[in-house]
């Protein structure tokens, strides 16, 4: 069955993580993405990170092509592309004379997308960057601390993804339905700091903030036995009633929300260290106590959204370098 991007070509500048990740959820939904990489070095993470860069090119082509000495190569791909998505630093694809004013001449139907750190304008535009700064200048990292009041680094890259791989393809595919209607492409600007600031909207509504971030007794993390940890999401009333209650101890019931939560959250961590977080899973897992373990990162991505008419497809391996060459240029 076609995919939903079935007949969709997609240019893929970018290196290492955002870029890659975007561009190979739209593969596994039917697009044609084409790397554009660096002859002789190409993406920088074939070398320094073997593993995720197959994980997240699977299915693509690649060619290879200078920007500064085949300019006229490039044009003639963007010629016939739907997408072109880049991750330079503001003002490097104008300075090659290959911004989008450029590719738009030559294709006014093209989508252009230009992936940053900051946006492609402001005081900090030009500055590197990485997934943490990201955070940290968006206002997420503040809410991220430690029992100390550390702000602490999360494991996963959420400016990259969330604020950044994610955006890129809702700005996509945005531009698509707009261009249904136009007939024409359009310039889409991703700032991987304001994707994350857009995850914010607990956080701008002020009161609920401390209620999600450990503060209280129904919604934090406990340890367990055996180096185990539980995750407890009962925010609602009736769902801190059912732990309670399955935990033997009823008398917690109206101290949700009290002030003093000391006494409370001592009470569950005794409670919880009594067996293992997977043993606590089958107990009450399933009494609408919103009671889980927290388990490693484990088993293939899976293809998401799922659609059920076009759904996608987890794609082959990734592309040697210049695999592509002769039946693309």
């Amino acid at each position: 069955m076609p995919g939903a991007l079935e007949g969709i070509r997609v240019l893929d500048l970018t290196r290492l993580l955002p870029g890659a990740v975007a561009t190979e959820w739209l593969a596994e939904f039917g697009a044609e993405v084409v790397k554009i990489e660096q002859p002789s070095i190409g993406d920088y993470a074939r070398e320094s990170y073997a593993a995720l860069f197959e994980q997240t090119n699977r299915g693509k082509k690649s060619v290879e092509i200078d920007l500064k000495s085949q300019k006229d190569s490039f044009l003639r791909l963007a010629e016939r592309a739907d997408v072109v998505l880049e991750g330079f630093r503001p003002g490097v694809m104008e300075r090659l004379g290959l911004g989008y004013e450029a590719l738009r001449e030559v294709n006014p139907r093209l989508i252009y997308v230009a992936l940053t750190g900051y946006g492609s304008d402001g005081p900090h535009a030009l500055l590197a960057g990485h997934d943490v700064n990201y955070l940290a200048m968006s206002g997420v990292l503040d809410l991220i601390r430690a029992e100390d009041g550390r702000p602490v680094i999360p494991g996963v890259q959420i400016a990259d993804l969330a604020g950044g791989s994610m955006q890129a393809i809702i700005g996509i595919l945005l531009a698509m339905e707009a261009r249904h209607r136009t007939g024409r492409g359009q310039r889409v600007d991703v700032s991987m700091t304001d994707g994350s600031a857009a995850l914010l909207p607990v956080a701008r509504s002020q009161g609920p903030v401390k209620l999600l971030s450990g503060t209280y007794a129904c919604y934090r993390v406990y340890a367990a036995a055996e180096d185990s940890f539980v995750a407890v999401g009962a925010l609602e009333a009736k769902f801190w009633a059912n732990l309670c209650r399955e935990l033997g101890c009823e008398e917690l019931i109206e101290k949700q929300f009290a002030a003093d939560q000391g006494a409370v959250i001592a009470a569950l961590e005794c409670i919880f260290r009594v067996t293992t977080a997977e043993e606590w899973f089958l107990r009450i897992g399933d009494k609408d106590c919103c009671v889980t373990p927290v388990l490693a990162a484990h088993g293939a991505a899976p293809c998401i959204p799922k659609l059920s008419e076009t759904p996608g497809s987890v794609l082959g391996r990734a592309p040697r370098l210049g695999e592509h060459n002769g039946e693309l240029l």
